[in-house]
């Protein structure tokens, strides 16, 4: 699909579907006015598995760290673009994740990390998960951003844990910062694309 005819039916909602997230966002921040007067505050989200593709603002912003709200009114979390938390999501949510030596891994070209992911069980317990990660370099490509294209350097990292195995793409800009991803969520909701826009 064109950037131009993807992005005007998420302003005119045509990339939202009849599977609830939460509450709708129903004010009139997601115009295109608002995304062309601070682009910065705007990302692209999808998530196939629940026929998810729609813009998220944000939200609160920490300097490194940064939560987003969809137009259909679920919260993801990043720290330097990496996935930390998800609230909203139908299915389970990332209540807390940390990813120790994954950016400098990204920004070296490749290496080892460890992935810590906490989610709620059947009880409404937390259960924490661990898996070792390793990153490698996959050459540059060129990234559909929705409303404009960029080149990044690609680097697919995969997860190990002890019953789940998953694999996350990152495309990184010239400064070392990650521009789109794809980042795993849970076995109902799967993978969030995340870009900028």
């Amino acid at each position: 699909m064109q950037a131009a005819v993807y992005t005007s039916s998420i302003f005119l909602g045509a990339g939202s579907t009849p599977y609830e997230t939460g509450p709708t966002v129903s004010d009139n921040s997601f115009t295109a006015e608002a995304v062309q007067a601070s682009p910065e505050n705007f990302q692209l989200f999808t998530i196939n598995a629940l026929g998810i593709a729609e813009l998220a603002r944000v939200l609160a912003d920490n300097g490194e760290s940064k939560t987003w709200i969809s137009q259909s009114g679920f919260t993801a979390s990043f720290d330097n673009g990496i996935l930390v938390a998800t609230r909203g999501l139908v299915g389970e949510d990332i209540m807390a994740a940390s990813s120790p030596g994954l950016l400098q891994s990204l920004q070296a070209g490749g290496g080892t990390s460890s992935r810590i992911i906490e989610k709620l069980d059947s009880l409404n317990k937390i259960e924490r998960m661990t898996f070792s990660c390793t990153v490698v370099a996959a050459g540059t490509e060129t990234i559909n951003l929705g409303v404009r294209e960029a080149t990044g350097r690609r680097f697919n990292e995969n997860c190990r844990g002890e019953t789940l195995i998953f694999d996350n793409i990152y495309w990184l800009d010239a400064s070392g910062a990650i521009i789109a991803s794809r980042q795993y969520v849970s076995p109902t909701v799967a993978y969030l694309r995340s870009n900028r826009v």
